[in-house]
């Protein structure tokens, strides 16, 4: 599932210490000296709820801090050379004494120091960060799982029952967005920010259904297909839960079979044979040897109640 967060920048410039200097001039391909750059904090992502009802858990936001260090920032999310504006060379999960989010739980996000190289093109944005203009960036990420808080069911594969945003027994729902896969930029952009971040997404049901459609227009074609390691993984999932649902199907289908055809007074070898011989048969063919004992079924009651009636016996124990 492919994540938009919005955050917002720390209003405080970075003094550029000896560490600071070191963990950048990893990244560079020259060193630089305190002079020539400009650091400053980035407030990327939290565990808040927000106003989708969503929220990261603590797990996955270690792992994005992890992820977003050496992240380029650009302009509106506009992949170009021209709008590679700074990059995170430090980034770490902290927690704010005393603020809770909306399920008073402590408060913590993934804040990165970020920085950039001081030229005469990117003077006027240093101002603005500076000034408390430049303030929302969002960040983009890809994320494994998409839980309902109250069940843990995946809302991506099934519709649960319960609904965002409403309380079970004190308890409210949402969804927690679980296991980073990929940390991919963040951007300056204009949208106002959320309560602390926001959410533009697009879910993993989405994107397996356009990997499923590139698959059927490809065999349709008989042409080759190209996965990235994202769609690869999406559709190794996807072929996992097929198959799993598709064997508690057979399952399913064999044991219905198995009660209907407990009626034929077989034994235990006979029962044990018959599984196996199910075991071989699509759900198709079990649902239609089952449409046959049914008939057989069918055809023997009128059968035995005739022989019933001529004999002049019945069923019940006593005869008023």
């Amino acid at each position: 599932m492919k994540c938009e967060k919005k955050g917002n920048l720390v209003n405080r410039q970075v003094t550029v210490g000896q560490e600071d200097l070191e963990q950048i001039n990893r990244l560079t391909r020259r060193e630089f000296s305190q002079e020539e750059l400009y650091c400053f904090r980035v407030v990327l992502c939290d565990n808040d709820v927000d106003r989708q009802m969503e929220r990261f858990d603590e797990e996955t936001l270690e792992q994005l801090a992890r992820m977003f260090v050496g992240k380029t920032g650009i302009c509106d999310h506009q992949p170009k050379t021209a709008n590679q504006l700074a990059r995170i060379y430090q980034a770490q999960v902290e927690y704010f004494p005393g603020k809770t989010n909306l399920l008073g739980e402590p408060y913590c996000a993934v804040v990165a120091k970020a920085y950039m190289v001081r030229t005469e093109s990117n003077r006027d944005l240093i101002l603005e960060i500076e000034a408390g203009i430049k303030k929302e960036v969002s960040v983009g990420c890809s994320i494994r799982e998409s839980r309902c808080s109250i069940c843990q069911s995946e809302r991506t594969l099934q519709d649960c029952r319960h609904r965002k945003g409403e309380w079970y027994e004190g308890r409210l729902c949402h969804t927690v967005l679980h296991g980073a896969e990929d940390a991919y930029e963040w951007s300056f952009v204009a949208v106002p920010a959320q309560r602390q971040a926001g959410v533009v997404k697009e879910s993993r049901l989405e994107n397996q259904q356009r990997t499923v459609q590139k698959l059927w227009q490809a065999g349709e074609e008989g042409s080759g297909l190209w996965m990235d390691r994202e769609e690869a993984c999406q559709m190794k999932r996807m072929m996992k839960n097929l198959m799993e649902d598709c064997e508690d199907a057979r399952r399913m289908a064999r044991r219905e079979l198995l009660q209907k055809a407990a009626g034929e007074q077989m034994d235990e070898r006979a029962s044990e044979e018959l599984w196996e011989v199910l075991e071989l048969l699509s759900i198709r063919q079990m649902k239609a040897l089952g449409k046959l004992i049914d008939n057989r079924q069918t055809m023997e009651q009128p059968q035995l109640a005739g022989r019933r009636a001529q004999s002049g016996r019945t069923e019940d124990g006593f005869v008023i």
